[in-house]
């Protein structure tokens, strides 16, 4: 998370995702901000803590001590980080990066997070949600589904891929993400969006609910 996108329309499309949550499963998530622009000032994160609906105690600015996302060049200092934020004692755990998941790092690695990354992340705990930005996949895909935006179907392909159960909450800019190592872990967030959407048509649940 960048403070200088603090209060966009992208923080907005997060806490309507919690809010669409039942309030027993919204109130088990935590936060990591990922934060990659310095030290953020405390009324700045109570803004972010309001804005998303997460509240402070549940939200973790510098997991292993570390106020911004480490790089991979600094291979300890990232796995000191990768760490602390697995021994995060909760459940859920919401993870803000500036643009989302990656196989591997490609640059502007503090503002991503890996695959292996997020596996690290689930060994103590149900399921993650995880921020995603949009882009454009190379080479372009040739079997994504009509309502399906094709970033979106990369990436729950390359989840799948490694092993995770997963589906999206699907927007044009930007979309989230639920991870986990089981369909299990993930069930709570589908049913619970499921029935935040009793009555709404079809059409509109599948170019929202990718799974």
């Amino acid at each position: 998370m960048n403070r200088k996108y603090l209060l966009d329309s992208l923080d907005g499309l997060k806490a309507l995702v919690f809010r669409l949550l039942p309030a027993g499963v919204a109130g088990s998530i935590a936060c990591v901000p990922m934060t990659t622009d310095g030290a953020w000032t405390d009324a700045e994160k109570a803004v972010f803590e309001t804005v998303i609906g997460i509240p402070g105690e549940r939200t973790y600015w510098s997991p292993g001590g570390f106020e911004n996302v480490p790089p991979s060049k600094n291979r300890v200092a990232r796995s000191r980080w990768v760490e602390a934020v697995a021994a995060i004692n909760h459940r859920y755990l919401f993870l803000d990066p500036d643009t989302g998941f990656y196989k591997h790092h490609n640059g502007k690695s503090d503002q991503k997070v890996l695959l292996t990354e997020l596996a690290t992340m689930l060994r103590s705990r149900e399921a993650l949600i995880v921020y995603r930005h949009q882009y454009w996949p190379k080479p372009k895909l040739d079997d994504v589904p009509p309502h399906v935006y094709r970033y979106v179907w990369d990436g729950l392909r390359m989840l799948r891929n490694a092993d995770f159960a997963t589906f999206a909450y699907q927007s044009q800019a930007a979309s989230i993400f639920f991870v986990s190592r089981q369909q299990a872990g993930i069930e709570p967030f589908q049913a619970g969006l499921r029935l935040a959407f009793s009555g709404v048509s079809t059409a509109v649940i599948e170019r929202r609910l990718v799974v």
